[in-house]
């Protein structure tokens, strides 16, 4: 293992000499001059990159990264400039990741004990809630610039974000892509105005806000398979995206009827507007295929509505009363649903419980049949 430090700078004249030459007790170090209006002192020792303009945060992180590459190294430690992070917490990532080198090693700060201002610790708890949201992984601290990055996995993934969202989205990406994320506590000041970043709350929460609205999306409707793919700069043709939809989750065949007996169930269910939401949200939860899911529960299109609710008010008089509802389909109207509305409700409740319940088991029995099916020519083909 061949680690270095690097630390992105803008401005921070009075602090940045300290922390590289703190730094260097420990590990070569690596400072990007991100633009810096402000004249930095001479920091003998270390390599500095100096930028032409100020490019933010992450642009000055992957030159770093690019540099520490370059150089050889195969981690690369990132402290901020501004004094908040401490050197002597440096061991703790030099263990970390020379037992585990292929980890993503995130440092988690006691806000509390370091008197962290109260908007800082909330816009780190919407963070963190977020980064659990699109990856399912429980970390304490998602916006900590202390962190030891592989930089085997920088060179390979790919992301668009910048200035403070490309912390966040980096390790959303090393996530689905597989990289254990490793927490480890560090110590942290804000005392003496420390800690004061250049973020700008507008733009930066809003660009910020506009990538987690992406992967969320990606994490809730796109494969894994797809989200590792693309994290790593790979495309696939049309038709192999298409197929990767509807194979995720879909190699067995309880897992297929239970797609789609729970698509059916919420594609007759009275809760018109939010059907394909709920249902691709009950996928997601049960770790079920969403395409196929989303493609049953379509089975509420236009023309069959008026077919669901004749029989959805059928069965429920019949459950309410024991007798036939006497009234054809063409008379169905809006009023008399209104009129019968309770019967209709529960009527599509048992409704959407037996066409789920049937569902699930006809396409169990085809799945088996088609993977036996399958399986028989695989033999005949290769005995």
């Amino acid at each position: 293992m061949k680690p270095c430090v690097v630390i992105p700078c803008f401005n921070h004249a009075k602090t940045v000499a300290v922390v590289a030459r703190a730094a260097q007790a420990h590990c070569p170090v690596v400072v990007v001059d991100d633009g810096s209006t402000e004249h930095l002192p001479e920091m003998p020792g270390s390599v500095v990159i100096r930028l032409e303009r100020n490019y933010g945060k992450g642009a000055a992180l992957r030159f770093g990264l690019q540099k520490s590459a370059e150089l050889g190294f195969t981690h690369a430690i990132t402290m901020d400039a501004d004094g908040q992070h401490f050197a002597e917490d440096l061991p703790k990532f030099l263990a970390v990741a020379s037992a585990q080198p292929e980890a993503l090693v995130v440092g988690v700060r006691d806000f509390y004990a370091a008197g962290c201002p109260t908007h800082r610790r909330r816009s780190n708890a919407v963070s963190t809630f977020w980064f659990r949201v699109e990856t399912g992984v429980r970390l304490g601290d998602t916006q900590c610039g202390f962190r030891c990055y592989p930089v085997a996995l920088t060179k390979r993934l790919r992301t668009r974000s910048g200035r403070y969202a490309f912390e966040l989205e980096f390790m959303v990406r090393a996530s689905w892509v597989g990289t254990p994320i490793v927490a480890v506590p560090v110590k942290c000041t804000y005392a003496g105005g420390i800690g004061n970043s250049h973020f700008r709350p507008v733009k930066d929460l809003a660009h910020i806000t506009i990538m987690n609205i992406g992967l969320v999306l990606q994490s809730w409707f796109v494969p894994l398979t797809l989200r590792t793919a693309w994290s790593f700069g790979e495309r696939k043709s049309r038709g192999k995206t298409i197929k990767e939809f509807f194979v995720e989750h879909a190699h067995e065949p309880g897992r297929v009827a239970c797609a789609v007996g729970l698509g059916l169930f919420f594609g007759i269910l009275p809760v018109y507007g939010f059907q394909m939401v709920l249902a691709a949200a009950a996928a997601h939860r049960l770790r079920l295929n969403k395409a196929i899911t989303l493609l049953a529960s379509n089975i509420s299109i236009p023309p069959m509505v008026p077919f669901i609710v004749y029989g959805a008010m059928v069965l429920g008089h019949w459950i309410f009363t024991g007798q036939m509802f006497d009234v054809s389909p063409h008379q169905i109207t809006k009023g008399l649903t209104l009129e019968y509305l309770w019967q209709w409700i529960v009527g599509s409740l048992a409704l959407a419980v037996i066409a789920g319940t049937l569902g699930t088991a006809f396409t169990y029995v085809i799945a088996k049949l088609w993977r036996k099916e399958k399986f028989q020519v695989q033999t005949s083909r290769h005995p």
